[in-house]
């Protein structure tokens, strides 16, 4: 390995690969999508195509809503519509059978008069609802443009809000001005490619004379707010965002006795906090001693928010982790604190509430014990005192998707349950445990039919993430399904250290110098699977995206033994040049910094792209990319391709042109994407 971090490309033959829409860069993509096609593109997959487009289009899927005012507002694509529509309802007509939907934004009808290929990203209505801020993406990109538009004319307003392509957050402050932080010129943006500066913008005066209200520094990863327009407890939120896990927060209030103030929170950088109404609420990513009390690791903790400006720290925790019970999210309503909260990777709502001079933690009844279960505010954004409805998703690996009203008591009501796409008979969930190197107990999930039967290996995939203590849970597996199971093949989800399945400890286990435990992880999971006879090296396949990317990029490069295949999805893969490249240099706090000598001494310990030596045995591997992702940039899997091909090993590749960092503009784009996975998987591990 080089002793030197070779980050300025000097040494690399392939970073022409990096011109995204370099000429010779793109025709290398071409003949290659064209050899991936020849090879893949069967009528088996023809027909998987169709099975996963008819799954994503189908009529009776779930229409996802939030409520905003007395509204309903959902996002939909289907056939007839690919880029979606924009569309709201009433509560009662949404019980029904056939809610009743207003369109009030037509994407493809909005391309074909503008001849720009949109993608849907966000609304944002104003304080009256009257107007809303409409995100669009060209074709799926992190970058966005900004529209007002007016709901009842349902058209875009003329001479209204308007702010051009780049990485933009912005909300209503009230009806006539905005808050919003825009990378458009290299004054307002980081390093990291976010917005380094919040500017106040009043209607009817320029975008270039809007205010600076905030500002970070220009090393940070961004400046980021929120707003809240409560009544009573009227406030904004400033982000000094240092890294990707630590922060200085402050906060301006409108009402009370620090009305008008900026503060800064005495709180720690790593932390998460929330203030919907009189609380501020924390939970610290490490142990916090504050006064008398320590808060642990991933507890919750609570506090009025003007007594802590004012200097008292007598919080009370509400929630307590346990090795195995993790908190994942909160939820401030009018009935108390709603907690989501896994327990040993299984899904439970509790509700915390004020009794006399504590707090008491009971379970929401009435839902499942296996399962994910998620919690959304359902309205009473604009309401003094908080929701009184909380919006409860629940899903598993066989267990279709339902959604659900819980109003503070009493039994659920449920709104609307999902199809069944792939036939459940003797379809089984069991959750296992490998023993990592170090002994620490690592579980994960298996799926498929007759899970005690491991006379005969069976095709499996292995999919994991690892990183960015983002958890891996059950959910529904409509297309994996559809496509993998039904045929008698197996699934496994590991739950890795790097994510957040045990809190942030779990994290912090595998981050800069420890990442590679995340990795070897996930190859002690693998070796369990072979070891219990339900596979074998020969008929494993791993699978990630993104981060998970790398993760199965190490697995090529430091554990091919124990694969047979590797599909690998948007990765990162050249850890020398990550942060030269779009957004990487915001990762930093999780990868290291290889242009520091010292880190990049661990970093090149876990970078594929450097991994690869000539003389070895690689299993066959499926690397996909997308030329609009503006996050990962392609760069990454083009070159990893490139350099395996050229030492030749057996390698696919596949670039779309459309979808960003997600590849999900459109239902076709994510039908074509899973259907060349599976294909590939067909054709390796289930053809042995």
């Amino acid at each position: 390995m080089s002793e030197t971090n070779p980050a300025d490309g000097s040494n690399d033959p392939l970073l022409w690969l990096e011109e995204i829409e370099g000429e010779r860069a793109v025709a290398w993509v071409e003949a290659q999508n064209a050899r991936t096609d020849g090879f893949l593109c069967d009528e088996a997959y023809r027909a998987d195509f169709d099975a996963v487009l008819k799954i994503l289009d189908a009529d009776d899927r779930i229409p996802f809503v939030g409520k905003s005012g007395e509204h309903l507002y959902n996002f939909w694509k289907d056939a007839a519509h690919p880029r979606g529509l924009w569309r709201r309802t009433t509560l009662q007509s949404y019980k029904t059978d056939a809610p009743d939907w207003d369109v009030l934004l037509d994407i493809d009808a909005l391309n074909a008069a503008e001849g720009i290929a949109w993608a849907f990203a966000g609304a944002a209505r104003s304080p009256d609802k009257s107007r809303a801020l409409i995100s669009l993406s060209f074709n799926g990109t992190d970058a966005i443009e900004v529209r007002e538009f007016d709901i009842a004319s349902k058209s875009f307003v003329k001479g209204g809000f308007f702010m051009p392509k780049a990485k933009t957050q912005a909300s209503w402050q009230d009806q006539n001005t905005l808050l919003f932080g825009s990378a458009q010129t290299p004054e307002d943006t980081t390093e990291a490619g976010y917005a380094r500066v919040i500017r106040k913008w009043t209607r009817g005066t320029p975008l270039a004379s809007a205010e600076i209200v905030f500002e970070a520094e220009k090393q940070d990863v961004a400046a980021w707010f929120g707003v809240n327009r409560r009544p009573t407890h009227r406030r904004a939120m400033y982000w000094r965002a240092l890294d990707f896990t630590r922060s200085h927060i402050f906060v301006e209030q409108a009402e009370g006795s620090h009305a008008g103030q900026r503060v800064r929170l005495d709180l720690p950088d790593e932390i998460s906090v929330g203030c919907d109404a009189d609380d501020l609420i924390v939970s610290p990513k490490q142990d916090w001693s504050v006064g008398e009390l320590t808060i642990p690791t991933g507890a919750v903790a609570v506090i009025n928010l003007d007594r802590f400006i004012d200097g008292d720290r007598d919080f009370d925790i509400i929630f307590a982790p346990t090795p195995v019970r993790a908190l994942q999210s909160w939820l401030e309503t009018r009935h108390g604190i709603v907690l989501e909260i896994l327990d040993n990777v299984r899904g439970r709502i509790t509700l915390a509430q004020r009794d006399g001079e504590g707090w008491v933690e009971t379970a929401i009844p009435g839902l499942p014990d296996n399962a994910t279960i998620s919690a959304a505010a359902f309205g009473g954004e604009d309401d003094a005192e908080l929701s009184a409805d909380v919006l409860l998703t629940v899903t598993g690996f066989d267990r279709p998707t339902t959604t659900a009203l819980w109003h503070g008591g009493g039994p659920l009501e449920e709104l609307k349950h999902a199809p069944r796409n792939f036939d459940p008979d003797g379809i089984e969930v069991k959750q296992c445990h490998a023993v990592a190197a170090d002994g620490t107990h690592i579980p994960y999930f298996l799926i498929g039919k007759n899970l005690g039967d491991n006379s005969t290996p069976r095709p499996t995939v292995l999919y994991g993430y690892g990183g960015f203590e983002i958890s891996l849970t059950p959910a529904y597996m409509g297309i994996a399904g559809k496509l993998w199971l039904e045929a008698g093949h197996l699934y496994a989800i590991a739950n890795i250290r790097g994510g957040g399945e045990f809190g942030p400890a779990w994290h912090l286990a595998s981050r800069k110098a420890t990442k590679h435990v995340a990795h070897d992880d996930f190859a002690s999971v693998a070796r369990d699977l072979s070891a219990s006879g339900v596979t074998s090296a020969q008929k494993l396949a791993c699978h990630g995206g993104s981060n998970g990317g790398l993760l199965v990029g190490n697995m090529l490069t430091r554990y091919p033994e124990l694969f047979g295949a590797i599909w690998c999805s948007v990765p990162l893969l050249d850890m020398a040049r990550y942060t030269k490249l779009l957004a990487g240099q915001s990762w930093i706090a999780e990868y290291g910094d290889p242009e520091i000598p010292e880190e990049w001494q661990y970093v090149q310990k876990y970078s594929p792209y450097h991994l690869i030596e000539s003389g070895k045995t690689y299993p066959p591997i499926f690397i996909t990319t997308n030329r609009t992702d503006d996050r990962v940039h392609p760069g990454h899997a083009r070159k990893m391709a490139a350099k395996l091909q050229e030492m030749g090993y057996p390698v696919w590749f596949n670039e779309t042109v459309a979808g960003g960092h997600s590849g999900a503009v459109d239902n076709s784009k994510q039908a074509q994407s899973q259907a060349l996975g599976f294909a590939f998987l067909r054709k390796t591990i289930a053809a042995v």
